[in-house]
């Protein structure tokens, strides 16, 4: 036991300070979506929800109203956005001043509609920079690819920490209230609420740095599979023609008919065309296996790797960390979970240090007897299941899975609230 304690107490020392800023950096980022759709003097257009094969069989018509209406403008990358029914087409110019200028138009095939994406004025300049700040910070430290794979160390380290405290909860519980706190501002009290609200919190803590592990690995590793697919290309790269975006779209439903495309990019004639498309096995990616094109005297010919399995599974980590607190309840709850991990990393530094003042400690507050293993762990359970609920049902049910979650959730706080209640001295 003192082995893991000294384990727990080191690694927590060592990754605290950035598990806190992981937290607090984290904290705005909840709520970015609003932020930025708040921030924004332009609304991005929205046309309904479309599925992939829907929008890229309007790719043609929405090439076709961009060379009538935008002739001096060359598109150089096609992507998707499902939820709001567009094509996003990304054009290239050049100002009478020889300035390269670039710009984003969206086309929604249903209505045969050509809008700008995104205007370039915020209501807030600051406010954008600020939450710019912060994503840079809560992904990277600001400090780029090195930043972002010492975080992701720093996460891991969180992640044992948060192990190691749930492997010593049973010997500083054996006779202790679950929730009970003694009061004042003693080792034993900060101790207290560590132990207490980081029960309460494990699971969606645990979570949260395990998933933020595996998008910081996804992240890099693409890179590295990207990298390992270019170096496969031929050194001298001739396209014998010119390799338009309709038969991009036609070599992908031909070859690779089980996957969904994400991505179209068409360059310069020594260098190849690109396409993203899904994993074969995992169409939710956000991003897939890139296929190289390249036009030979026999036709198109195609370069790529499949996606390594370890990818697959970061990325099916990422919807933990990012797609299961859309609705504005959870996001407060889930701002409610994250400010409460802050209590619990800031109340262990403040119990070592009063510890170290050898303050004269009160008394902690005790069950009525000796209880079994099996009660000793009945309420940790319980709030491990329902955290479990509320970090996966709006994964899983759609609309009902939000409901369902925030229930879940709500349960956990208010159960939460009862206990100290009932543990006051």
């Amino acid at each position: 036991m003192k082995l893991l304690y000294r384990f727990h107490r080191w690694i927590s020392a060592i990754c605290a300070l950035f598990f806190l800023l992981l937290c607090l950096t984290g904290l705005p980022l909840i709520f970015s979506g609003d932020i930025y759709r708040w921030n924004e003097v332009d609304e991005r257009p929205s046309f309904g929800e479309l599925s992939y094969q829907e929008l890229w069989s309007g790719a043609t018509a929405g090439l076709a109203r961009i060379a009538s209406e935008m002739p001096e403008r060359d598109v150089d990358v096609i992507s998707t956005d499902t939820e709001r029914g567009v094509l996003l087409y990304s054009l290239t110019w050049q100002e009478e001043n020889g300035t390269a200028r670039r710009a984003r138009v969206a086309y929604a095939p249903v209505q045969d509609e050509l809008v700008p994406w995104r205007g370039t004025h915020v209501k807030s300049p600051a406010l954008a920079s600020f939450m710019g700040t912060m994503h840079n910070l809560h992904l990277k430290m600001s400090m780029g690819r090195s930043g972002m794979i010492f975080l992701t160390v720093m996460c891991f380290l969180s992640f044992l920490s948060i192990v190691g405290g749930i492997l010593l909860y049973p010997f500083f519980m054996r006779q202790r209230l679950f929730g009970g706190t003694r009061g004042g501002m003693s080792a034993g009290n900060f101790f207290d609420w560590h132990n207490f609200l980081g029960m309460i919190t494990a699971v969606w803590a645990g979570l949260m740095t395990l998933s933020g592990v595996a998008i910081a690995a996804y992240i890099i590793g693409h890179g590295s599979y990207r990298a390992d697919v270019e170096a496969a290309l031929p050194v001298d790269i001739h396209n014998q023609e010119p390799i338009a975006y309709e038969e991009m779209i036609s070599y992908a439903a031909d070859h690779f008919p089980t996957q969904r495309l994400l991505y179209l990019a068409n360059v310069r004639e020594d260098e190849p065309a690109v396409m993203t498309l899904t994993d074969e096995g995992h169409p939710s990616m956000f991003r897939g296996q890139e296929i190289y094109l390249i036009r030979t005297e026999e036709g198109l010919t195609h370069i790529t790797q499949p996606m390594p399995r370890w990818l697959t599974l970061c990325d099916s980590l990422r919807t933990l960390h990012l797609y299961n607190h859309d609705t504005m309840p959870l996001k407060l709850i889930w701002a409610v979970l994250d400010m409460l991990t802050i209590v619990v990393i800031v109340s262990g530094f403040a119990g070592w240090f009063q510890r170290h003042r050898r303050k004269k400690e009160i008394p902690p507050v005790l069950t009525d007897g000796t209880r079994p293993i099996t009660a000793m762990w009945s309420m940790p359970a319980l709030f491990a299941l329902l955290s479990i609920i509320g970090m996966t049902a709006p994964l899983s049910y759609a609309e009902t899975g939000d409901s369902i979650g925030t229930v879940a959730w709500g349960c956990c706080l208010l159960l939460m609230i009862y206990l100290w209640q009932r543990g006051r001295r």
